[in-house]
């Protein structure tokens, strides 16, 4: 049956019957309410809060009696207010109303299979209360997501996968915040057990296995782990030579969000102020507003931090632009300039919205100047070892598989691989252990098929 389009006077309508039978006319006033705010223009959110925050105050009182006939709808009422408080940069009833919404989640979650459960509206509480500096209690809410996944492995739902991978991966980024980095190590660890487990089913996700290698290696290295780090470098280019030279890039929008979370978060300690010192270009002094939790999807940012983020990339932009003759740097310069390109870079990939070819124009270039800056800086400065080309090559690389590039990629995490074990001052590197009881060979030749 064809619907006619909400509108002001239909809205009217809703709220007579409303007045005269409340008991089905108030939910039938709060759906063309949401529906309605959903269709103002969202640069202009403060048009649109009024309908939603009336259709929030409709559910909350149909909510009063404790009837769970309208809890579904209430949660994602509450939940688009949420949102749009947001939109409006009115961030502390954007998180009240968030908590408000996982609250009621976890009242339907009580009484739904583990694969119906809902994890999206808990998944945005944690990342909100992570914005606000409550990591504690970001853990807490993101270990129920976890859970729920965790109990639907057997279900065969074909999103399962996917994401308890991803909701694994931003456990481990809010026990990082949290001060708990032992754990965060290990819950990265069965990210990776997973990611590896379900590649072997769908040989297709090959690609998206080496940049969950590949882009996740950094993080062991800067926290005291460069063997495993190592390791995992060796891994991926083992399961690169798997790939065919070129690749068709159907599953870009996927890929590239992968690959801008896990650079955004290999990059977090180029954004942190040293401690006396003056705050990183591009990064807002401001410690008393919301802050980026890099690391998860863009999608998931609060509009206040998104702008703040955006206008952050504009600064380093311009730092950039005043750099002047590059040849004429000395290394301190040089190192300084390489950390505004990749900090550009990351900025440029987690705020990506465009089509694959504009990705291949635009982001794949600017990772090759990183890497060509870097080279320079290892060559005047070998005393510092290559730690920095290390990273600035797995970028690269990682990018190269983003766009289908998987010969080159596979060639670029050779050359990161053998200087992690030159570093190391090691001619081999051990097997890597890729499940209990499995061992890849170091070779990429005897890794292939």
């Amino acid at each position: 049956m064809r619907r006619e389009p909400v509108s002001e006077e239909s809205i009217a309508e809703a709220r007579i019957r409303s007045r005269d039978q409340p008991a089905t006319g108030l939910p039938e006033l709060a759906r063309p309410l949401l529906a309605f705010g959903w269709r103002i223009d969202r640069a202009r959110p403060s048009e649109g809060l009024p309908y939603f925050e009336e259709a929030a105050a409709i559910y909350r009182g149909l909510l009063a009696d404790g009837s769970d006939e309208h809890l579904g709808p209430a949660t994602h009422a509450i939940h688009a207010l949420g949102r749009w408080y947001s939109l409006a940069h009115a961030d502390d009833r954007s998180l009240a109303a968030k908590e408000e919404a996982a609250s009621l989640a976890r009242q339907l979650n009580r009484h739904r299979e583990d694969t119906r459960k809902e994890t999206r509206i808990l998944g945005a509480s944690a990342h909100g209360l992570a914005e606000a500096g409550q990591f504690a209690q970001a853990v807490t809410a993101q270990r129920e997501v976890v859970d729920i996944y965790r109990a639907a492995e057997d279900s065969r739902d074909v999103s399962w996968p996917s994401g308890v991978v991803w909701s694994l991966l931003d456990l481990a980024i809010y026990l990082d915040l949290a001060g708990q980095t032992d754990e965060s190590l290990e819950i990265e660890r069965e990210a990776l057990r997973i990611k590896r487990r379900t590649t072997e089913d769908e040989p297709r996700g090959l690609s998206g296995l080496v940049i969950w290698l590949a882009g996740v290696s950094p993080r062991f290295s800067e926290t005291g782990h460069p063997r495993e780090a190592e390791a995992l470098l060796d891994e991926a280019v083992v399961v690169c030579d798997r790939l065919p030279p070129v690749g068709d890039c159907n599953n870009f929008g996927f890929d590239q969000g992968v690959q801008a979370a896990l650079f955004a978060r290999s990059g977090t300690r180029d954004e942190r102020p040293v401690v006396g010192g003056a705050f990183p270009i591009g990064v807002s002094p401001d410690l008393r507003a919301l802050q980026p939790v890099h690391g998860v999807s863009f999608d998931w940012w609060a509009h206040s931090v998104r702008q703040t983020y955006r206008v952050g990339g504009k600064a380093i932009d311009d730092a950039i632009a005043t750099t002047g003759d590059r040849s004429a740097l000395d290394p301190a310069g040089s190192a300084e300039l390489g950390t505004l390109l990749r900090r550009r870079n990351i900025r440029r990939s987690v705020t990506f919205d465009h089509l694959s070819q504009h990705f291949i124009e635009q982001v794949i270039p600017a990772l090759g100047e990183s890497v060509d800056l870097e080279r320079r800086l290892a060559s005047a400065r070998p005393e510092d070892g290559p730690r920095r080309l290390i990273r600035s090559l797995t970028d690269q690389a990682v990018g190269h598989l983003v766009a289908g590039s998987y010969s080159v990629a596979g060639d670029t995490l050779r050359e990161a691989r053998d200087l992690c074990a030159t570093t190391e001052g090691r001619d081999a590197l051990p097997l890597v252990e890729a499940e209990a009881g499995k061992q890849v060979p170091r070779s990429p030749r005897e890794g292939a098929e």
